[in-house]
């Protein structure tokens, strides 16, 4: 009588884990999934540093820049 008990009570910890583990599952924020950046203007609107050269430069973490086009 006292295994039938046994089985109840781990019964409802694993069930308690389950519900807990699917939580965090369903609940865990989404990663943005952003627009990859092809101009300046869109490097510069996603705040990364711009140089104060001729002309302007801007460049992304990975080492990637872009220069504005500037119109004479």
């Amino acid at each position: 009588m006292e295994m039938r008990g046994d089985v109840r009570v781990y019964s409802g910890i694993f069930l308690i884990i389950l519900a807990a583990l699917a939580v965090i599952i369903f609940l865990k924020p989404k990663a943005k999934t952003t627009k990859p950046i092809t101009t300046f203007e869109e490097c510069q609107a996603a705040g990364y540093p711009v140089m104060q050269s001729y002309p302007p430069q801007c460049t992304l973490p990975n080492g990637r820049f872009f220069v504005q086009q500037v119109v004479e």
